[in-house]
């Protein structure tokens, strides 16, 4: 033998060669290119690697190709194909892609509004090389992608770049990419953890059932969380679980640290939420398996990983003080809720049922050390106590909604279920087995004969029978999604008076019925809610009505009398006539710019959120009011009038017969227009910048949660100003007044923001009157003109540390959450900048990028063994490949792997479980019997 055998992969996985020598170094094969011979010395280092590089995409499937095609290769590839296959069929069915090819504009829920992000940074923020940056159009302006994830966003610009995709087109396919591609980023991660056949094949069948669960609708994962708005979660968890899988195979193997590194960090800046499955599921991982090697493999893996996504990290990080808190609470919330209905989600018996066989998958492998097999139960019972604690929130940011973590469990189980299903399986064979062993025994010696065991299957007849349970389990489970999501796989469905029938045959009335009596309007849905928003805005009966509310308002735009300008829309859950509630954020998305919305999506990345939906309140007959603790007051435009002017928002959009009516007779709203059921007003004196005539003041910093003390002294100014002779400002120069702000506890209530007032007389200072002209806004810049300097300026914009100004001191925050300069000369100029530590981070991710090829050349990794609990006996020969090592209850040497039966008994060749067994005798040259081209390293465990 030589010292370093090779693995030929007898089914499909992404190595088709695996070279492994336990004394020597083992190769991260990222970027390692294979020998050019024959290569132009002249020619660059780039264009070689590029040939290298493209002899590899030829070469690997070509080799797979060439390897020896025995029954159990055949087998084990037409499964993994098939199951692949079927998954791919499924989910392009369930996602409609005869509606994603339509050149429209996707809608529905959150995502009807996120149509205008890619497009933002396609338009503005690409153009002058950044990633992120300042958007003018929702909250009064907040930083774009600073807290949000790029990445998808990413993938979107690109596709819209290729001629023959319209923007639509592109939105809709990265949409459905998580969806598309879990079932085989779960495939692969099976083959690359080691798990045996038909297990990966089983791993993608648990998660399309994952996808098709329609037990929750906006935690993540699942298709009717990706169509509520979340596909950047289910982008983000393909990556995940492709890169938990190389990682897997790494801390075997040594190798892949690059690829991992890249792979897990797409998965991060993705999406948060999973960024947090990320780092907990690496972690135990690394436990799982930990030694001294596999302590340095997690050290120069992960550090390229955490540093390539330092340019989002840590600007949302230092950033997150400035966001805003919904306070959607947790779960459980009220009596009817609790954690056991969290964590099974399900009908009590299919609970009962997917509990029964994790649990026998995570006991299944602990028992045979399959370590990979055991983290997926540790990971499980980490998250389900990680919800528990996330009750509160993460410490120090925040903005954790503890059920988002559910997904991961959820997914963790179906997989850690198709272990029990194998193990199930396996045992039942084994029982038959030994059944009819104990059968021919007893016959034997009723012949008189000795009454020989009879001789165990062999691999052939284990691989094949795999398949077949592969099979049967594939065909029960999609007749349980046939009944339940009302998908005709293989039998005919009819719906007959809001029930469904799945029956076998014709419909003439001889057909089998197989179930019925089922509603069809409860369950079932993620292929409806596909539909419906890949029909887009224009396939909805009320986009006529629509579109011309969106062209009246570009019209007043072009007004020159009018102008650009914000617009708030009167909130109502019946604007999702136009495919979702959230339609008119799309107003700057569809005038260039022009009317901005006081609404947008990102609630939680601009600090002036609650001020506009305790506005929004004010101005609508029915507001969602989705901030909660805020002390809201509906439909009064007495308050809601002066809280527009506060905010400088233009016009206003009415259209219920109660808010048309209290609009009509407010003070300080002029009509404009009307389109459709809308009335549409101007906001007199709510310009952007205007001069201010008191002094701000200085509040003193109190202690406790500084995001929460703001949004105290912010809404308690803005809703009740007469009580504050001065606007109060969180920084300012020395001569202005600083006070200390108190907690009125006449006004205290559970569950309310508290409302504060001035610890101390404030001294108004009037100020000398100023005029403001030739004020300009651009999406990342405001200008204007003064005629006097050294009295302070009021811009309405959202305040955050990265503007800078020219020609004024500051800019300082003032409540709500605007800011306030005080010019030095005539002409100030306010830009939306880059700070230091926004290029620190930036540099951090390329040092990132460059310690992945130093790692790979410099710090190699050496594994004693491709397992940790393999102790070495004698070093590997590196002339004779002679050695010796010890697993607890097996030594592999030169003779062959030989087994201790009073420690562990492998299992024999023919069982499923979760490594393929070795031959109990392995042949001369390591090939097993029946023709199998695996060949086994002396340090290699049995599989």
């Amino acid at each position: 033998m030589s010292p370093a055998m090779t693995h030929v992969s007898d089914s499909p996985d992404l190595d088709v060669a695996e070279p492994f020598d336990a004394g020597s170094t083992s190769v991260d094969d990222l970027d390692a290119a294979p020998p050019l011979d024959g290569r132009d010395p002249s020619s660059s280092w780039v264009a070689q690697r590029a040939r290298a590089f493209g002899r590899r995409l030829i070469r690997r499937p070509l080799d797979w190709i060439d390897a020896p095609w025995t029954l159990e290769r055949a087998v084990k590839s037409f499964t993994a194909f098939f199951f692949l296959l079927v998954m791919f069929i499924i989910t392009m069915n369930v996602v409609h892609w005869d509606l994603i090819v339509q050149a429209n504009t996707p809608t529905g829920g959150d995502m009807g509004a996120h149509v205008m992000g890619p497009a933002y940074l396609r338009d503005h923020l690409l153009s002058d090389f950044r990633l992120s940056g300042w958007n003018p159009y929702w909250y009064d302006g907040f930083p774009m992608y600073r807290f949000y994830m790029v990445v998808p966003a990413l993938f979107i610009v690109a596709l819209n770049a290729l001629p023959f995709l319209s923007y639509g087109v592109a939105f809709k396919i990265v949409v459905v990419l998580g969806i598309m591609t879990l079932p085989a980023c779960c495939w692969a991660f099976g083959r690359l953890a080691r798990f045996a056949f038909p297990i990966p094949e089983l791993f993608s069948l648990g998660a399309l059932i994952f996808l098709l669960d329609d037990s929750f609708a906006i935690y993540g994962g699942n298709v009717k969380s990706t169509m509520a708005g979340e596909f950047s979660f289910s982008i983000a968890l393909s990556f995940a679980m492709l890169g938990l899988g190389l990682y897997a195979r790494g801390l075997e193997t040594g190798k892949h640290r690059g690829r991992t590194a890249v792979v897990l960090a797409l998965a991060v800046l993705s999406h948060g939420i999973v960024a947090i499955f990320v780092v907990v599921a690496v972690a135990l991982m690394t436990i799982v398996w930990l030694d001294k090697t596999r302590l340095k493999y997690f050290l120069t893996t992960m550090l390229p990983a955490a540093l390539l996504t330092t340019f989002w990290i840590i600007p949302f990080v230092s950033g997150t003080a400035y966001m805003t808190d919904m306070k959607y609470g947790k779960r459980p919330e009220g009596p009817n809720d609790s954690y056991w209905k969290m964590f099974f989600n399900l009908d009590v018996t299919l609970d009962r049922i997917i509990f029964v066989l994790a649990a026998i998958g995570f006991i299944a492998a602990i028992l045979r050390r399959h370590l990979t097999g055991a983290w997926l139960g540790i990971t499980i019972i980490a998250l389900c106590v990680l919800t528990r604690f996330a009750e509160n929130s993460l410490p120090l940011i925040g903005l954790l909604w503890n059920p988002r973590i559910l997904p991961f469990i959820y997914l963790l189980r179906y997989l850690l279920m198709m272990v029990g299903v194998v193990e199930v399986i396996r045992g039942l064979v084994w029982v038959v087995t030994r059944a009819r062993t104990g059968l021919a025994v007893t016959r034997e010696r009723r012949a008189g004969r000795s009454g020989a065991a009879v001789p165990e299957p062999t691999g052939r007849s284990g691989v094949v029978g795999g398949a077949i349970g592969a099979f049967s389990c594939l065909s029960i489970v999609l007749l349980m999604l046939a009944v339940e999501f009302q998908v005709d796989f293989f039998a005919s469905g009819i719906s007959k008076d809001g029930r469904y029938t799945l029956s076998l045959g014709p419909d003439d009335g001889s057909q089998l019925v197989l179930y019925t009596n089922r509603s069809t309007n409860k369950r079932g849905l993620a292929d409806s809610w596909s539909r419906y928003n890949f029909t887009g805005y224009e396939g909805k009966p009320a986009y006529g009505e629509y579109k011309a509310l969106v062209d009246t308002m570009a019209g007043i735009g072009r007004d020159p009398t009018l102008g650009c300008g914000r617009a708030m829309w009167e909130n109502n859950g019946d604007n999702g006539r136009y495919g979702t509630t959230m339609a008119l954020m799309l107003l700057p998305h569809w005038t260039d710019g022009c009317i901005g919305s006081s609404e947008g999506l990102f609630f939680e990345a601009s600090g002036t959120t609650p001020y506009h939906f305790l506005t929004a309140a004010a101005m609508s007959s029915n507001s969602s009011n989705p901030v909660r603790q805020l002390r809201y007051t509906d439909n009064s435009p007495e308050l809601g009038v002066p809280y527009l002017q506060k905010l400088g928002i233009k016009y206003y959009m009415a259209w219920t017969d109660a808010a048309v009516a209290k609009a009509e007779t407010a003070q300080g709203l002029i009509p404009l227009a009307t389109s459709g059921p809308w009335h549409i007003y101007e906001v007199v004196d709510s310009d952007i910048v205007v001069p201010m005539t008191v002094q701000p003041v200085v509040v003193k910093t109190r202690s406790g949660d500084q995001r929460e003390r703001w949004l105290e002294l912010g809404t308690s100014w803005f809703q009740n100003t007469a009580e504050w002779a001065a606007m109060p400002a969180a920084d300012g120069p020395a001569e202005w007044q600083h006070i200390d702000a108190v907690v009125d506890d006449n006004r205290v209530q559970n569950n309310r923001v508290d409302v504060v007032v001035p610890g101390e007389p404030i001294t108004p200072v009037q100020l000398d009157p100023v005029q403001v002209t030739n004020v300009e806004m651009g999406n990342e810049t405001v200008s204007f003109d003064v005629d006097t300097i050294g009295v302070p300026v009021l811009v309405k914009v959202s305040y955050f540390p990265n503007w800078e100004v020219s020609g004024a001191k500051g800019p300082y925050r003032i409540a709500p959450n605007l800011m306030v300069v005080i010019p030095t000369s005539n002409h100030v100029s306010m830009e939306y900048a880059r700070t230091p530590s926004d290029f620190i981070a930036y540099f951090l991710t390329i040092v990132g990028l460059v310690l992945i090829f130093v790692f790979r050349r410099w710090v190699p990794i050496r594994h004693r063994s491709p397992h940790p609990f393999i102790v070495p006996v004698e070093p590997v020969s590196s002339t004779t490949g002679v050695g010796a090592s010890t697993f607890g209850s097996w030594s592999a040497t030169e003779d062959g792997i030989t087994r201790d039966p009073l420690l562990w008994q492998p299992p024999p060749e023919s069982d499923v479980g979760l490594h393929e067994a070795a031959d109990a005798t392995p042949q001369a040259g390591g090939a097993r019997p029946g023709g199998s081209t695996e060949v086994l390293d002396e340090s290699e465990p049995p599989r």
